[in-house]
């Protein structure tokens, strides 16, 4: 494995910690839609970081499906953020045109 892939994975890992724990941190003290769905997206973000390092080290294999041969966990964990991202922005939307 080279330096640069290694260097990636370590910053990925850390500012994903960070951002997890500030994320989570924040959680508590906020009753917003649209903050939670942000706060969930930014948690499943790092679940996504971990499973990718966990895959790419040999800890988990490829055989994770939740639809067999279809859908596997990898590409949940990858969109699942957008759509909670997606979904903050509609509940902005529809809080500003009430306004």
């Amino acid at each position: 494995m080279a330096v640069k892939d290694i260097v990636m994975i370590l910053s990925q890992i850390s500012f994903g910690a960070i951002a997890t724990f500030m994320a989570i941190l924040f959680w508590s003290h906020t009753r917003d839609t649209a903050w939670m769905l942000i706060i969930i997206a930014v948690i499943i973000q790092y679940g996504e970081i971990m499973y990718s390092t966990f895959k790419m080290f040999g800890v988990l294999g490829d055989d994770l499906f939740i639809i067999k041969e279809v859908l596997d966990i990898g590409t949940v964990l990858s969109v699942l953020p957008l759509i909670f991202i997606s979904a903050a922005f509609i509940v902005m939307m529809v809080r500003f045109k009430r306004e």
